[in-house]
């Protein structure tokens, strides 16, 4: 059994990096439309038995639903990315049996069918093993684990760098994969300038078109 888990705080204080560009109504909605395009593509790559979305956010749990994820209700005990993964990765690997898992943040605005399917390629081994798309930034864009919990979690600077370290020091296997889409995220400012002018997922396309006609300016 394979399973995606991505992680999702909350819409309401989502993409604080993005305050002077965008209020808090349109960082939620742009939110709302990267996690929608993810979880979609995963649905389309046909690679999983469950996809599911970590947060401790209602508002969260409800939109997961509708786009056909089951929403994981992260303990109210837990702190941090890294907590909330590894429940994640502990409940999908002993609760649900999977033996193979594939980490996707949600603001994944160039995501594609195709990409998901290339990680999940790249993991196949009879070996524990793990695979790793490094984002712009040092961070980690996918993280395929086989088993779920074939290393512990280590997000945050670098941590592209980490998640490898820690592969080499448990002695499992580890693959870097290049992925342009998967690589770009939004966090910046700069991030965001770009969007209007990259071949983004249909969630964040529409975002932008409605953003554009509130606007009043071309996309």
């Amino acid at each position: 059994m394979r399973a995606a888990l991505i992680p999702m705080k909350d819409f309401a204080g989502a993409k604080m990096r993005l305050a002077e560009a965008l209020d808090a109504d349109a960082r939620a909605e742009l939110a709302r439309a990267m996690l929608t395009d993810v979880i979609e593509a995963c649905r389309e790559s046909g690679c999983f038995d469950q996809i599911a979305v970590v947060s401790n956010d209602s508002e969260v749990f409800w939109h997961a639903r509708e786009c056909g994820a089951k929403a994981l209700a992260e303990p109210a005990t837990l702190s941090g990315l890294n907590d909330g993964l590894t429940f994640g990765a502990r409940y999908l690997g002993r609760r649900v049996a999977a033996s193979e898992i594939v980490i996707l943040p949600a603001d994944l605005p160039l995501i594609h069918a195709d990409d998901v399917r290339a990680v999940v390629d790249a993991l196949a081994s009879e070996s524990p093993r793990i695979v790793v798309v490094r984002a712009g930034d040092g961070g980690t864009n996918a993280l395929a684990l086989r088993p779920p919990e074939a290393i512990g979690l280590h997000y945050g600077i670098n941590s592209a760098d980490a998640h490898l370290a820690a592969a080499r020091a448990a002695g499992v296997e580890a693959v870097e994969l290049t992925n342009e889409r998967l690589a770009f995220d939004v966090d910046a400012p700069g991030d965001l300038a770009l969007l209007a002018t990259l071949p983004v997922a249909a969630a964040t396309a529409g975002w932008l078109a409605a953003r554009a006609h509130f606007s009043g300016t071309s996309a």
